[in-house]
């Protein structure tokens, strides 16, 4: 066991979690939300903001999601796990993400209809991410 870096003790209150601090959970959004023409515009938004490449933002998320040290629940509380290759597999394995030029090019413009059912695996990790690294964004988004 190290001594902290700010006090020198072996164990101090500054370094180690507090009982009382809840932990940390992020809470993927519905379908119903993420089905929402103004939700999908804004997360559009969102995602362009960043100023990644197509190819990049596949990275981001990973490095965001996997990197998260915090509980995943689904809004009614159920574990939400995210695996190893999902990210890759809901753009189905398609190393271009050729579809995220398109999902940001909405934010120009308004999309004309609700995104389809078989884009809102996509949309959920990509709110995910926004809902751990962001959470006030999120909360924008979200509205």
């Amino acid at each position: 066991m190290s001594n902290c870096t700010l006090c020198g003790r072996r164990l101090c209150p500054c370094c180690s979690p507090r009982p009382s601090d809840p932990p940390k959970v992020a809470i993927v959004a519905s379908d119903y939300e993420l089905a929402r023409v103004s939700h999908f515009q804004r997360l559009a938004i969102a995602t362009r903001a960043l100023g990644l490449s197509r190819r990049e933002i596949p990275n981001w998320m990973a490095d965001v999601i996997y990197g998260y040290r915090g509980l995943i629940t689904w809004p009614g509380g159920k574990a939400f796990i995210v695996g190893d290759d999902d990210i890759d597999a809901v753009f189905n394995d398609d190393g271009s993400f050729r579809w995220l030029s398109d999902f940001v090019n909405f934010a120009e413009r308004a999309p004309r209809q609700k995104p389809q059912e078989r884009v809102i695996e996509r949309l959920r990790l990509i709110d995910l991410a926004f809902r751990i690294s962001d959470p006030r964004r999120a909360e924008l988004i979200a509205r």
